[in-house]
């Protein structure tokens, strides 16, 4: 296949600060746990629980990054990334594609019947989210691809689909 264009998740550093504050607080949150059991003896499920959610919700929040592939056979590929290690690569056919849209507007997707959705963006990236919907098996059910890209990647994108291009 024949590369267009590819980008990668990207981040900026005021980000990467609120993150790691926020696990600097969830460390906080175990070493008091600690305390409290050091001191009591008693151990907390509850607590030491919560705080094992709150960790788990920074990793699925901050972790995941992603790189997006156009090839000129309309392809998109999409390679998932967890801190930085690949684990998993996923690919869009475009020639099914319904609408792609400059920007996600909840509102304005809600009604379309769209039941299934990949979420395909970072938290820590900055770029707007955009939401290509594209049609599956016989019955043409709708389904959606949630990404964040670059001005640049819709660009792209745009010239190679450019009747289903949904500016809002």
């Amino acid at each position: 296949m024949t590369e267009i264009y590819r980008e990668e998740s990207s981040t900026n550093t005021t980000r990467k600060v609120f993150a790691v504050i926020a696990l600097l607080m969830i460390a906080s949150l175990y070493f008091n746990e600690y305390t409290r059991f050091t001191k009591s003896g008693n151990f907390d499920p509850l607590g030491w629980g919560m705080d094992t959610v709150l960790l788990g919700l920074w990793f699925w929040r901050i972790g995941f990054s992603y790189e997006l592939i156009l090839f000129k056979e309309k392809k998109m590929q999409v390679q998932r990334k967890l801190f930085g290690i690949g684990f998993g690569t996923k690919e869009y056919d475009l020639t099914t594609t319904e609408t792609f849209s400059n920007k996600y507007e909840k509102k304005f997707f809600s009604k379309t019947g769209i039941k299934q959705y990949d979420h395909l963006y970072s938290s820590l990236d900055e770029n707007t989210q955009h939401l290509l919907v594209y049609t599956v098996g016989e019955k043409k059910k709708l389904c959606g691809v949630l990404f964040k890209s670059s001005d640049k990647f819709v660009h792209q994108l745009r010239k190679l689909l450019p009747a289903q291009h949904l500016e809002l």
